[in-house]
């Protein structure tokens, strides 16, 4: 693979990110109207960081990095989408805390992308607890029908090997 397609990807997907914490932001101090926008919004660029991540996974199946930006890019994006559905005030602090611990899980993996070893070790110390609150966070906004498209159980099992 070329180093200057994941270099490129790395320079846009750092830029997402940042955009991305700015909306984070926003959303820790939205206590009275849902965000709907600002979620949409959200999960619309982390589709991008997903989308690309996964093409580019494409052509090197083995880069750990990308797999793992690709499948927490996933879940993010599902759960901002959930999150739109349910319309929970209440639960927007917690949104905002897990995606701004993901976010940086992603801008770690994005600034090694480059090295096989230390993308390894952030993705085996992917917190447990940033895991437990993705799990709880998944149940709040799964639907109530099964789709499998959206199985967020399954992308949290990708995490896991």
């Amino acid at each position: 693979m070329s180093d200057s397609i994941l270099e490129i990807f790395k320079v846009e997907s750092l830029k997402l990110i940042g955009e991305l914490n700015g909306v984070v932001k926003v959303l820790e101090n939205s206590h009275q109207i849902f965000p709907s926008e600002l979620l949409e919004e959200f999960s619309q660029k982390i589709d991008r960081i997903m989308g690309t991540a996964q093409v580019i996974n494409e052509l090197n199946p083995k880069h750990l990095g990308l797999k793992r930006i690709g499948t927490i890019a996933e879940l993010c994006k599902k759960i901002g989408y959930g999150a739109v559905e349910k319309k929970d005030v209440a639960l927007l602090p917690i949104f905002a805390a897990f995606w701004a611990d993901t976010l940086e899980v992603i801008g770690e993996l994005l600034n090694a992308l480059e090295n096989e070893k230390a993308t390894e070790k952030i993705s085996r110390e992917f917190s447990e607890v940033v895991q437990s609150r993705l799990e709880w966070l998944a149940k709040k906004v799964s639907p109530q029908k099964a789709d499998p498209a959206l199985d967020i159980q399954d992308l949290l099992n990708k995490l896991r090997n």
